[in-house]
This record gives C-alpha cells, structure tokens and sequence, in this order.
C-alpha cells in the first residue's frame, strides 16, 4: 500500500458467523473525490465503512487511512451513520449532538474550549443549522436530523468524511442541497467523501467515482464504466433498471442478469 490514496484496501475479508460479508476486497480512495458505494442489501457497505472508521477488523488484508491503521487515523474521519431513531421529547439539543464530534478530541474528564466550541459554530454554519442550536435534536425533520449528524461529522474539522445512506428519507429538495454540500465540502475544504447510497440514479451523476459490491468489489472506477458495461447489473444478480440523471434528458439503461444468492452483511 502506497500513497497518495486517502484510503485503502488490501485484500480484506471479514466474516461475520463464517459467512463473508467482504470476501476479497481490494480498493483505493483518491484525495479529494467524491466516491460513491452501491451495492444490494446485504453486500457489506457498512462494514467496508466500518473497517474504514476501526469498528470492523478485518479477519485478513490490510486497512489502511492516510497510511495508517484505522484506529491511529480516526481524528481524520468523520462518520456518519444510518439515521438513528431518536424520541422526539429527549432532551438533547442540536449544539450538544454535534459537539459530541470533538469528544475524541477533547479528552475524557475535560470539557470543551473555545476552539471546540468555535469548530461547532463553523460546522453548523456549514451545513445552514445555526439557528437550530437549541431545540431538540428528535423533534427536528428527517432533513434536518441529517444536517446535524454531518455538522457532528463536520466538527472535527475531518479531511476523510463516510456517510452510510445519508439521504435515507430525505426530500428531494433536501437531497440536492445535501449534494450541493457535498461538493462544497470537495471544492472549499479539499475533503475526500465516500457514501453509501441506494439511489445509483443520482449518486452516479454526482460521483467521481462509484464502487460496486456484493461481498466482492464487482466494479471501481468511473460511474459511466460501471453501468455501460453492465457490472452494476451482475452485482446485484437480477435485472438492473436504473434511471440516470446527466446535464442531457434523464434515461434509462436495463441489463438482464441471472438471480445470484446473497448473504447478510
């Protein structure tokens, strides 16, 4: 493994009960991309996210962020993951969840400073939720519960930031602004995003990059590749329909493929 990836894989497997929810995998993250991670049910995107952030360990291959092991790297990435069911009358306030993103930065028995605070003004600010400081984070729309888990991601001032299906019942006009973010984030901080999305319509119109898994790495590199030569279809085992958005009149591209039996992961 050798620079100038961001992130990398060398042959990971992880098992979960003897079934591999990754079998395999190799892959590179390029700086300051957008890369998009597609894949059925059950192909092992969140536990490639997951071995990425150090919650998963691979039971062989190399994970390596910024050239290091996950756990000596995570002050540089931000994770956020699949939106979480909060009651909508417990206390906790939006400026208090994203705080809880300097936590690791802060330290234990201390609390937070003037840059810690300041780091959670410019993170809110980022993604337009300033003045939703102090209400309730489970009585926010499901929009804007996901501003503020990026703002979380966001505080740590990260330079690789993972989301796990951040526009999961989202509006679509919240979507594009979700977007819109995403490339400000690339542009303006010069920061490498890697997402988990179900909607391969859009995310290949906005991805420099899409990987497509079923346990195994079916597809990497650019989006137009991936579903000109048919390997989105073949990873998902079935008949791939997808509906693509460009800068010319949406279309469609169908593949017919055998049924393939997947596993949990």
């Amino acid at each position: 493994m050798s620079a100038p990836y961001v992130a990398q894989m060398e042959n990971v497997t992880v098992l979960y009960r003897g079934i591999a929810a990754l079998d395999n995998v190799s892959l590179n993250i390029q700086a300051e991309t957008i890369t998009g991670l597609i894949g059925p049910n059950g192909a092992g995107k969140t536990t490639l996210l997951k071995a990425f952030v150090g919650l998963v360990k691979p039971d062989a291959g190399k994970v390596r962020v910024f050239g290091h092991p996950p756990g000596k790297a995570h002050n540089l990435i931000g994770y956020v993951p699949q939106l979480i069911k909060v009651e909508s009358n417990f206390p906790v306030q939006v400026r208090e969840v994203v705080m809880m993103g300097r936590y690791g930065l802060i330290g234990s028995g201390r609390f937070p400073g003037l840059d810690d605070r300041e780091a959670v003004d410019e993170a809110m600010a980022r993604v337009n939720i300033g003045e939703l400081a102090n209400k309730r984070f489970g009585a926010l729309s499901g929009g804007e519960k996901q501003k503020t888990l990026i703002a979380r991601a966001l505080s740590s001032r990260p330079r690789l930031l993972l989301l796990d299906e951040p526009t999961t019942g989202v509006d679509s006009p919240s979507q594009d602004i979700f977007y819109q973010l995403l490339h400000e984030l690339k542009k303006d901080l010069g920061m490498t995003i890697l997402l988990v999305s179900h909607d391969i319509g859009v995310i290949t119109s906005h991805a420099d990059d899409l990987i497509c898994i079923n346990q195994k790495v079916y597809s990497h590199g650019a989006p137009g590749d991936a579903v000109g030569k048919g390997l989105i279809g073949e990873a998902y085992g079935c008949e791939a329909e997808i509906l693509l958005h460009g800068h010319s009149a949406p279309h469609r591209v169908v593949g017919v493929h055998s049924h393939r039996e997947r596993h949990d992961g």
